[in-house]
């Protein structure tokens, strides 16, 4: 996403990651990440929830208005409800366990060469 972002970037578009993985997002040069602390492939908040999907949106696009040098991280004020069920996120998934211990292998990954074990 970082790549992409930095092309939009130099066309003169402000641009901004909404990540829970921030530090591996912003080490692939997204040039704003604004962090949010919930499951993979949940980002924007539970399935259903209209109030907290539209709240976090609200939330990163301020961070983008907000955001004047690239390169930033921002984190945002949520945080996932404990009586929600998210299944086995108790562990990262293999691929987020290897990248978060190898973060210089994502470039390969972008590339489409499968990194070294």
């Amino acid at each position: 996403m970082g790549l992409a972002q930095r092309e939009i970037e130099t066309a003169g578009i402000s641009t901004i990651c909404l990540s829970n993985v921030a530090e591996l997002t912003a080490s692939v040069g997204a040039p704003r990440v604004a962090a949010i602390e919930h499951p993979f492939g949940q980002n924007m908040g539970p399935a259903g929830d209209s109030q907290t999907q539209m709240a976090v949106l609200r939330a990163t696009l301020r961070a983008l208005e907000a955001i004047k040098e690239p390169g930033t991280v921002v984190h945002l004020p949520f945080e996932w409800p404990e009586n929600l069920d998210d299944g086995d996120l108790d562990e990262p998934t293999p691929i987020a366990d290897y990248l978060l211990k190898h973060p210089f292998q994502v470039t390969k990954l972008i590339r489409r060469k499968i990194p070294d074990a």
